[in-house]
C-alpha cells in the first residue's frame, strides 16, 4: 500500500469537530512525517486535533505490515471465511475479524461521503436472506442497484420489515440528484408500494367536505416524470410458476420511457438479481444449501458491506 492520497481528499477524523467526515472543506494540513513507513502525521485547522492518516481505516492501530492487512481483505472479499483467510495469511482468525469490522465500518463512511448527488433515472430494489446464529433466525440484506451502471446505491441489513424498507429508500432516495425523476422495479414485497407514494411523492391535503369536522387524511401525489413497478412472482412449492408486472404508482408511458432507455422490453429486477447472485459467489455466509451461514455478530453486522460488493 502507498499512502499517496492528496490532503484535499481527506477529512477530519475528530468526532467533535464541526468538519468531522467534511470534504472539501481544506482543513487538513500536514505535521509530520513518521515511522519507518514514513507515514503522515495530519492536522485538522477547525478543531486542531493531529491524527494519523492511517486513522478510520484498517490500517490503524495494526501491527501488520499495509501489505498483508490488503491481502486480508482481498481474501474475505474473494468468497473466503475468516478461517480460511486466517490460514492463507498467517494470522490469527481474531485478526482477520477485527480487521473486517474496521474495513467494514470505513468503507460505509466512504460510501457515504462520496455516494451524493447521483445521476440516476433507474433503480432496482431486491432482498436476500440468510441465517445468523441458527436456521430459525433470517438476517436479510437489502440492497438498491442503478441498473445502468451497476452501482451499489444502497444496502441495508436486519430484518425484513416495514421500518428497514423506509431506511432502505429514504437513504437511497437522499443520495439521488433528482428522486423526483426516477422508476424504482421491486418485487412484490408490500412495504415498497406503500413506501414508495410517501417517500418520493409530494403531500398534498385534500380539501374538507363542508365547513365543520376534520379534515381527510394527507394524501401523496406522483409528478409524471415519477413510477413505481412491481415484478410479482407466483410460486408452486419452491418453483416460480408466473412472473406478472404491475405499475403500482405513476403510469405506464414512464415505465415505457425509462424501458426504452434501459434497453429493456419488459421491466424486470435482473441488475438487482445479478448482484444478488455475485453476492452469493463473494460471501461464504450467503450460501445456499450450506452450513457455512453467519454464526458470529460481526458476520451479521457486517455481510452486507461483503456481500454488496462494497468491502
Amino acid at each position: 500500500m502507498s499512502f499517496s492520497l492528496p490532503l484535499d481528499s481527506l477529512v477530519c477524523q475528530t468526532s467533535h469537530c464541526p468538519d468531522f467526515h467534511a470534504s472539501g472543506r481544506d482543513n487538513i494540513r500536514l505535521r509530520k512525517v513518521y515511522g519507518p513507513e514514513q507515514r503522515r502525521l495530519l492536522r485538522c485547522r477547525t478543531c486542531g486535533a493531529h491524527f494519523s492518516e492511517t486513522k478510520g481505516t484498517p490500517y490503524w492501530g495494526s501491527k501488520l505490515p499495509p501489505e498483508r492487512v490488503d491481502s486480508i481483505v482481498d481474501h474475505l472479499t474473494h468468497g473466503n471465511c475468516c478461517s480460511s483467510t486466517a490460514e492463507l495469511t498467517g494470522c490469527h482468525r481474531t485478526t482477520v475479524a477485527r480487521i473486517m469490522r474496521q474495513a467494514g465500518v470505513h468503507l460505509q463512511q466512504f460510501h457515504d461521503q462520496h455516494a451524493r448527488d447521483l445521476k440516476v433515472t433507474s433503480m432496482q430494489a431486491d432482498e436476500r436472506h440468510s441465517f445468523f446464529g441458527k436456521k430459525a433466525e433470517q438476517a436479510w440484506d437489502f440492497t438498491v442497484v442503478d441498473p445502468k451502471s451497476n452501482f451499489v446505491i444502497e444496502g441495508q441489513v436486519g430484518a425484513r420489515t416495514a421500518e428497514l424498507t423506509r431506511v432502505l429508500l429514504g437513504s437511497a432516495k437522499e443520495r439521488l440528484a433528482a428522486p423526483q425523476s426516477l422508476v424504482l422495479s421491486t418485487d412484490g414485497y408490500l412495504p415498497y408500494q406503500s413506501l414508495f407514494s410517501e417517500l418520493f411523492g409530494s403531500v398534498w391535503q385534500p380539501p374538507r367536505r363542508g365547513k365543520r369536522g376534520r379534515f381527510p387524511k394527507k394524501a401523496y401525489r406522483i409528478p409524471r416524470s415519477l413510477a413505481h413497478v412491481r415484478i410479482i412472482k407466483e410460486y408452486s412449492g419452491r418453483r416460480v410458476v408466473e412472473v406478472r408486472t404491475e405499475v403500482a404508482a405513476g403510469t405506464q408511458k414512464r415505465v415505457n420511457q425509462e424501458l426504452q432507455t434501459l434497453g429493456y422490453t419488459t421491466p424486470n429486477t435482473s441488475a438487482v438479481e445479478r448482484q444478488n447472485g455475485t453476492a452469493r459467489r463473494m460471501n461464504p455466509h450467503l450460501a445456499r444449501k450450506s452450513l457455512a451461514f453467519a454464526r458470529l455478530p460481526f458476520h451479521a453486522s457486517h455481510v452486507g458491506c461483503v456481500g454488496s460488493g462494497r468491502l
